[in-house]
């Protein structure tokens, strides 16, 4: 049995100083089945916003193929323990949000490094959601 942590985090914090509101982070394991995980966590999170379905698969389908694509290399099974899945809206935006205004998204996926010891330590999927127009 896996241990998965999932948090939703409604508190208005700036990441890095940027226009970047954090909705939530999730550390999905390797090696473990993403569709049910990651779509749960994703209703869960993004629920606030009230996004029509179409557009909350889209961003389901971007973050399991991410994670799927992370996975196949044996080496991240060998030295990762679990993925971050973390997920932004653009601040100044989300709190001008009306009824019916169109979303886009985009994903960035992130490897980060130890200074103190050179070895890879944090691998992450990261969503950015944004109001078009």
């Amino acid at each position: 049995m896996y241990n998965v942590n999932m948090t939703i985090d409604q508190s208005p914090h700036n990441p890095s100083g940027t226009d970047w509101h954090i909705l939530g982070e999730f550390e999905l394991p390797i090696g473990v089945e993403t569709d049910n995980l990651l779509n749960t966590w994703l209703v869960k999170t993004l629920n606030p916003l009230e996004l029509h379905m179409d557009f909350l698969s889209k961003v389901a389908k971007s973050a399991q193929e991410a994670a799927i694509r992370i996975m196949k290399p044996e080496r991240v099974r060998m030295e990762f323990e679990h993925i971050h899945l973390r997920v932004f809206a653009h601040r100044t935006k989300y709190s001008k949000l009306r009824e019916e205004q169109p979303w886009g998204f985009f994903r960035i996926v992130k490897v980060g490094m130890s200074t103190n010891n050179a070895k890879l330590d944090d691998l992450a999927i990261e969503v950015y959601l944004y109001l078009e127009g």
